[in-house]
C-alpha cells in the first residue's frame, strides 16, 4: 500500500509540475524595441517593434516591399493592393508596451509624437495603394499583416483566438 501511495504522489506532483509549466509557457511574454531580426517575422525586417506571447503576436518594422511580398507569398498569405474605399486595420504592439511601461505612455492623445492619435496607436489604418492580407477563423483568431507603402513598413498581428 505504502508503494502505490508514493507512487500517487509522483503521478500528482507530476501533473501538477506540468499544469505549472503551461501555465507559465502560455502566459510568458516577450518583447522588444528597435530589435534586428526575430526568427517568425522576414529575415529582411528590421527595426523591430514586438510583443509576443503564446497567445497573440504583434509586430511592426522597417522592410522592402519586395521582401515582404516574397515571405507572404511563401507562407501562402499572399498580399494584395488595396482599393479606393478600403480601409483595414492590423493591431499595433505601441498601445500595449505602453500599457506594460515598457514604453512612455503618451498623456494627450491628440499631439504626440508624429502626429499620431490614441486610435493610430492602437490600430494602424491601411488605404489605398498599400498592401493587406487577412485570415480571420471562426474562433476569432488569424493573421493580419499589412504594408504602409509611404513609410516603407509592415505590421504583422497573429491571435490564436
Amino acid at each position: 500500500m505504502k508503494r502505490r501511495a508514493r507512487l500517487g504522489w509522483v503521478v500528482v506532483a507530476a501533473f501538477v509540475g506540468l499544469c505549472g509549466i503551461s501555465v507559465w509557457h502560455t502566459f510568458r511574454e516577450t518583447h522588444g524595441v528597435g530589435v534586428n531580426s526575430l526568427s517568425w517575422l522576414p529575415p529582411e525586417a528590421h527595426n523591430i517593434t514586438y510583443i509576443r506571447n503564446y497567445l497573440t503576436a504583434r509586430a511592426e518594422f522597417d522592410i522592402e516591399q519586395e521582401a515582404l511580398e516574397r515571405w507572404c507569398a511563401s507562407r501562402e498569405m499572399p498580399l494584395r493592393k488595396l482599393g479606393d474605399g478600403e480601409h483595414p486595420m492590423v493591431g499595433r504592439s505601441l498601445w500595449l508596451l505602453e500599457k506594460r511601461g515598457i514604453l512612455p505612455t503618451i498623456t494627450e492623445p491628440n499631439k504626440v509624437e508624429g502626429d499620431l492619435s490614441g486610435m493610430d496607436r492602437f490600430n494602424k489604418s491601411f488605404g489605398a495603394g498599400d498592401l493587406f492580407y487577412e485570415d480571420r477563423w471562426p474562433n476569432g483568431g488569424g493573421y493580419s499583416i499589412g504594408y504602409d507603402v509611404k513609410e516603407k513598413r509592415g505590421y504583422y498581428r497573429f491571435s490564436h483566438h
